[in-house]
C-alpha cells in the first residue's frame, strides 16, 4: 500500500486510510494522534502497572489496524520517550520486540 511520493492525490488518500484509526475507542486516559505519516500514542497512569498495560492495548489495537491494511512499520524507528519520577520506567513491547526508550525524539 502507498502513494506515489509528491503526488497530488498522496496525502488526501492516506487521510483517508489513516482516518480509520483514529476513529478506533482508545485505551482508557490514552490518546492516539497523528503527525503526516508519523503516529505517537499518548498515556497516562498512577502506577506503572497500569501504564504499561493502556500503552499495550494500545498497541495492539494500532497493530491490528496496520495488519488490516497491510501497513509495515519499522520497528528501528519506533521509539518511546517517558516523563515520570519512577525510577524504573515501563518497557515496552513492539510484537516481541523492546521498542526502545529515549530521552528525546526528533
Amino acid at each position: 500500500m502507498g502513494c506515489p511520493q509528491g503526488s497530488c492525490s498522496g496525502p488526501t488518500l492516506w487521510n483517508l486510510v489513516e482516518n480509520e484509526i483514529l476513529q478506533e475507542t482508545e485505551p482508557e486516559n490514552t490518546a492516539l494522534q497523528e503527525f503526516a505519516d508519523d503516529f505517537v500514542i499518548v498515556s497516562h497512569a498512577p502506577t506503572k502497572m497500569k501504564i504499561e498495560n493502556q500503552i499495550h492495548d494500545a498497541i495492539e489495537i494500532f497493530i491490528n489496524w496496520a495488519n488490516k491494511i497491510k501497513l509495515q512499520i519499522s520497528t528501528d524507528k519506533t521509539q518511546y520517550i517517558f516523563f515520570s519520577k519512577l525510577t524504573r520506567p515501563p518497557r515496552f513491547r513492539w510484537q516481541g520486540e523492546t521498542i526502545q526508550r529515549k530521552h528525546t525524539i526528533k
